[in-house]
């Protein structure tokens, strides 16, 4: 029985190890974790963060939702023309590390009101990627008009009475291709992980 425990604990580190490097390949590799179309990205770095979340539970969905987060606020110090607001870690950290945590639970709850697992699945993907938009977006507008953001004195991307129309475009557009992309890229993914989890039980 230890031995078994012990050998689920060894999987859900080794697990989580991959997809932490997928995470970071994801936000380091252009067009990978952000895939730029037009001038704002379209994210599907939450895709791994929620998977993690739904598989290995809470402790490693808020993990894994931290270190999307932390990749998100280096990577604004890096290109910090157009992402100087998500250096605030209350905008690029604590929304994601909030999905990461929440994702398990929101799974168990849509299964129990569903009845069936596969059908909570693809709800789960994209529930939790509309309230990742829910939170990121109105944070966005928020520091972006307050400056409340690292080197705000450098902030060129301007902030404009244009900027509310700006975000709410964003939702609309960017916000249900990323909740369609979750559901089509982390669906199956979920699928084949439970026949594997169930199978090693």
């Amino acid at each position: 029985m230890k031995r078994s425990l012990l050998n689920e604990q060894i999987r859900s580190m080794v697990f989580a190890a991959i997809l932490i490097a997928l995470i970071l390949l994801m936000t380091f590799v252009p067009q990978l974790g952000y895939i730029t179309i037009n001038a704002v990205p379209i994210t599907i770095i939450h895709i791994p963060v929620i998977i993690g979340g739904i598989i290995l539970g809470r402790k490693y969905g808020l993990i894994l939702g931290i270190i999307f987060g932390l990749g998100s606020m280096t990577r604004s110090f890096m290109e910090y023309t157009l992402y100087a607001p998500f250096t605030n870690p209350l905008l690029s950290v604590l929304p994601r590390a909030f999905i990461g945590l929440i994702a398990f639970d929101i799974q168990s709850y849509l299964t129990k009101l569903f009845k069936k697992e596969k059908l909570a699945v693809p709800f789960t993907l994209g529930l939790m990627t509309l309230i990742h938009s829910l939170i990121v977006l109105p944070l966005l507008y928020w520091f972006g008009t307050t400056g409340l953001f690292f080197f705000n004195d450098e902030f060129v991307f301007g902030v404009t009475s244009g900027l509310f129309t700006f975000i709410w475009g964003v939702f609309v557009a960017n916000s249900l291709l990323e909740i369609l992309l979750a559901i089509l890229i982390g669906s199956p993914i979920i699928y084949v992980l439970k026949i594997i989890q169930e199978s090693e039980k």
